[in-house]
């Protein structure tokens, strides 16, 4: 080989072959170079480094779908959950498309219990409304019920007199009785007060407990501070005085529970 320019050659070392060795062979148990192996002067190259892949799931579980799961699960028992495990499973998903992080399968549970619950909840409502719908339709008829006038309500200036009742649940009203079964009382005067403005509440109810006072001793035949009966008026009032021109007094006898008529009865 030829040395380089402007370097002096190199002398090589003369080796004495060994004992039983032929001339230009390796000494025993040397190795010559190996087809591949860098020779004299080139200098070896280190082997290079491959590419690895980021790790996954190294930022934890994501919270939503944690909380997916749970409301999901948790509707089972707890219906008004589900909805919040359906839009915190799907909310879950999105996060999970831009962060590396575990909880995907825990989402998808979420959303599929969440939903189930939902569907499920939605189909049962309906199922109700739908019986209760057919019941009333059942049960209703095309036909008015017919009422008996000793059960309806009125009021007590409808009444006759004469005629017994229970008291209603409004002012002025009552519920017809027949007078031979139990009731609060009876209508003994209905009183008409003259024309005029309307002379105030208070001397409205004294001007009516004095003309019934006088209608209770002629239909019962006794004065009232002297009967068993109490002495009850109806009187109109101002509204009813002005728009509807009402003058009427309705005298009533109470002593509930009553049976049978308290005229002549003198008690």
């Amino acid at each position: 080989m030829q040395p380089p320019y402007g370097q002096p050659p190199v002398q090589q070392p003369v080796q004495q072959p060994g004992y039983g060795q032929a001339p230009g062979q390796a000494p025993y148990g040397q190795q010559q170079p190996g087809y591949g192996q860098p020779g004299y002067g080139q200098p070896g190259y280190p082997a290079a480094y491959g590419y690895g892949y980021p790790a996954q799931g190294g930022n934890g579980t994501n919270s939503l779908a944690i909380a997916s799961l749970v409301c999901g699960l948790g509707s089972l028992m707890i219906g008004i959950s589900a909805p919040f495990g359906v839009g915190l499973g799907i909310a879950a998903l999105v996060q999970l498309k831009r962060r590396p992080q575990d909880g995907k399968g825990m989402a998808i549970t979420g959303i599929i219990s969440g939903a189930i619950v939902t569907v499920g909840g939605g189909l049962l409502i309906a199922l109700f409304v739908g019986l209760g719908l057919a019941y009333d339709d059942a049960n209703s008829s095309p036909y008015p019920s017919p009422s008996s006038s000793y059960s309806s309500g009125t009021y007590v200036e409808d009444l006759a007199v004469g005629e017994c009742f229970n008291d209603g649940n409004e002012d002025g009203e009552v519920i017809r009785r027949d007078c031979g079964l139990g009731h609060d009382g009876e209508i003994i005067s209905n009183v008409t007060l003259p024309d005029g403005p309307y002379p105030g509440e208070r001397a409205i109810d004294l001007t009516g407990k004095g003309r019934c006072a006088s209608e209770f001793a002629r239909y019962v035949g006794i004065s009232d501070e002297k009967s068993i009966f109490d002495l009850g008026w109806y009187v109109p009032t101002e509204e009813t005085w002005d728009e509807d021109d009402d003058r009427l007094v309705v005298c009533t006898a109470y002593g509930g529970p009553m049976t049978g008529s308290v005229k002549g009865t003198k008690r």
